[in-house]
């Protein structure tokens, strides 16, 4: 007896279309995209979620650089060494590289060096993060999601729940759910817990659900 077909129809309706390949033969300056797609065996979407987190967590971070030039602080060192590795990871090979030489130079004090140098840096992280950006919208646009006005209430309480209990599976599989949708009203809500989730500030996430 076929008595779930009404259910897998309705199931099947709502869910996104997913075209052959998202990232493939597109071009990002600063960006080599088909070395990350082999780093991620493949998964287009795993890595396009990379991308999405390089991109929010690197605008912070070139703005604490400017900060810890300023101040001359040990800061700089922990903060370009995080951008050397997050770049590399990404395959942003260019922006790795002279990150890496920054990093040299905040080990040996030579502030003049970063000084100019960091101008340098700067400049290819926020044409890549621009780039980026018109990537993430060509994929959106292609991915075709359906709309809605803000995340399901009762999915928002299960993955408090799942953040409260730090239980990793649920939290993946409420995510799953949540971001089957692109959302209109939801103040960037989806994104923020996108970034969270990856940096794994449970504690964080909770305090914002529990708010809602």
């Amino acid at each position: 007896m076929n008595i779930n077909n009404s259910d897998e129809a309705s199931n099947e309706s709502v869910q996104p279309a997913v075209p052959e390949s998202l990232l493939k033969d597109r071009i990002v300056p600063g960006l080599n995209i088909d070395k990350g797609i082999k780093r991620f065996i493949g998964d287009e979407e795993v890595y396009l979620h990379v991308l999405r987190t390089f991109s929010v967590n690197t605008r912070s971070i070139l703005v604490s650089l400017d900060i810890a030039i300023k101040e001359k602080s040990t800061d700089y060192e922990i903060k370009i060494h995080s951008l050397r590795g997050s770049s590399a990871s990404i395959c942003a090979d260019p922006l790795a590289e002279m990150a890496k030489e920054l990093e040299l130079a905040a080990k040996a004090e030579d502030w003049e060096y970063i000084s100019e140098h960091n101008k340098h840096l700067n400049k290819a992280a926020v044409e890549l993060i621009s780039g980026l950006d018109k990537l993430f919208i060509e994929a959106d646009q292609q991915c075709q999601k359906q709309k809605k006005d803000k995340p399901d209430p009762n999915a928002l309480k299960r993955l408090q729940t799942a953040c409260d209990n730090y239980d990793m599976d649920g939290v993946d599989a409420v995510m799953e759910e949540i971001t089957i949708y692109s959302y209109v009203s939801d103040d960037g809500l989806v994104d923020w817990l996108s970034e969270n989730i990856e940096l794994m500030n449970f504690s964080e996430i909770v305090e914002r659900l529990s708010a809602q």
